[in-house]
């Protein structure tokens, strides 16, 4: 009996993999993925953000990455006027060197960081992206080229800063969140004692890497920095340090005491008294939860004491907590007879 050749057949067919949502095994160090979510790695911050507006003339890209022929890739590259490694696009637009002195500087708990913006494309249908690798150098020549894969420096450097340090560590982002390009999708602050005594001519040199966990598939991840700042930096705490008797002290120390241990670190931010017992922290970062806590202390000039308990800390948390007032008093150890 002859067989119908005409009845439909079963067609097998490939899933194409860029439409499938595939989780990494490992959980994220900080995870992005929802509106205002921050992290930190190593000491540095990552904060969710939708920087609008970011486009051309507001953001200065220093490096973009786009792999080419390939639906979902593991991207990777750094900026440099030298020759291109990975996936730098060639335009010396959007991939160039970076004088440290053009990093934004914000201060953050009483701690200075410098400030990077990532702005990344992804599909609707797979929006996660992950940044595997993350490593930034500080060089004294802006064409520096030859990264090592299996030492992490560039050109014989060291990073001053690696996300994978002490461990293998990553970040998940989303672009659902801020989508489309030139929009921004995160804050990178790393902290500027991180540079040493780097001059602010020194060339920075940011590696970064994406898919490994998320793939990347649709357009072009972008690191820039911003024309103004892209944190609220509106807040300061200021105030007066008088003895007993309302008399003003000049050149009193005031420091912001970032891990409040009591002591003036070498990393935490001061300032001194004026002739009229004056001080002012100005220019502090607030609207990130905890990580915008300020603990302003003291240090108590010979001679003196501070009259009750260090004041309690002043946590920034919202963008219009803008203008704080703290005043010390402290009494003569000896006063003079009346």
């Amino acid at each position: 009996m002859a067989r119908n050749h005409s009845r439909s057949r079963l067609r097998l067919q490939l899933e194409t993999l860029e439409d499938r949502l595939v989780p990494s095994a490992v959980s994220p160090d900080v995870d992005l993925s929802t509106r205002g979510s921050l992290g930190t790695v190593n000491d540095a911050i990552f904060r969710q953000v939708d920087a609008q507006p970011t486009g051309t003339g507001f953001i200065n890209s220093f490096v973009r990455l786009q792999a080419q022929g390939a639906k979902t890739v593991v991207e990777q590259g750094y900026n440099t006027d030298g020759p291109l490694q990975f996936d730098e696009n060639k335009s010396r637009q959007f991939t160039h060197s970076l004088q440290l002195g053009n990093v934004p500087e914000v201060d953050i708990g009483g701690i200075k960081y410098r400030v990077f913006l990532l702005d990344i494309n992804q599909k609707a249908s797979q929006p996660f992206l992950s940044l595997d690798e993350l490593r930034v150098s500080v060089g004294n020549a802006p064409n520096l080229s030859g990264y090592d894969a299996m030492t992490h420096q560039l050109a014989g450097l060291s990073a001053a800063y690696d996300l994978d340090a002490g461990g293998d560590h990553w970040v998940k982002l989303d672009v659902r969140l801020n989508q489309g390009s030139g929009k921004g999708d995160m804050l990178f602050y790393v902290p500027s004692g991180a540079f040493g005594d780097a001059a602010s001519g020194s060339y920075v040199y940011l590696y970064s890497k994406f898919g490994v966990n998320f793939t990347a598939n649709s357009g072009f991840e972008e690191w820039a920095i911003a024309s103004s700042s892209l944190t609220c930096t509106q807040s300061s705490i200021t105030g007066t340090v008088r003895d007993n008797n309302g008399n003003p002290i000049p050149d009193v120390v005031l420091f912001l005491d970032a891990n409040n241990n009591g002591m003036l670190d070498g990393y935490e931010v001061y300032t001194t008294t004026d002739a009229n017992g004056h001080y002012a922290f100005t220019g502090l970062a607030s609207g990130l939860g905890l990580l915008s806590t300020y603990y302003v202390r003291e240090l108590v000039p010979d001679g003196y004491t501070m009259q009750g308990e260090p004041p309690p800390p002043i946590t920034l948390a919202d963008c219009l907590d803008v203008a704080m007032i703290i005043d010390f008093v402290n009494s003569l150890n000896n006063p003079p007879p009346s």
